[in-house]
């Protein structure tokens, strides 16, 4: 994937208690500094904060990285009529979810981001 205009990539993540959540977090984090994306603000859009909906609205693209099967995230951006270009959950690339770690494995941060690239690439959700 190319280095995206981080202003047209909005990078929503969750953030729960659990070392899946905070891996989800972490990824994001790390893609957002790499410039592939923004890392936006996921209480924003459910709290309907004015500046953190009319920054999505300008987003070309909207990516979504879940820790667990629930897909708060995603389903939270649903709920309010956002549409989700791209979604990957922590889980489903293998790792296990434990409750009592809140500290991601730094090479399970490294296989989301890997997934999130290759998901934009696969779907072609390249920012113009």
């Amino acid at each position: 994937m190319e280095k995206q205009d981080g202003h047209r990539v909005a990078i929503f993540t969750c953030a729960g208690g659990s070392n899946t959540g905070q891996t989800a977090n972490a990824a994001g984090v790390k893609l957002a500094q790499a410039g592939l994306g923004y890392l936006a603000c996921l209480a924003g859009v459910g709290a309907g904060a004015e500046n953190t909906l009319k920054k999505l609205a300008q987003a070309q693209k909207v990516v979504v990285i879940d820790g667990c099967p629930v897909a708060c995230a995603k389903g939270m951006l649903e709920k309010a009529g956002v549409k989700v270009d791209c979604h990957v959950e922590v889980m489903a690339l293998g790792v296990k979810k434990d409750l009592g770690v809140l500290v991601p494995d730094p090479a399970a941060v490294a296989r989301v981001c890997e997934a999130v690239k290759e998901e934009m690439e696969r779907r072609g959700s390249k920012a113009e």
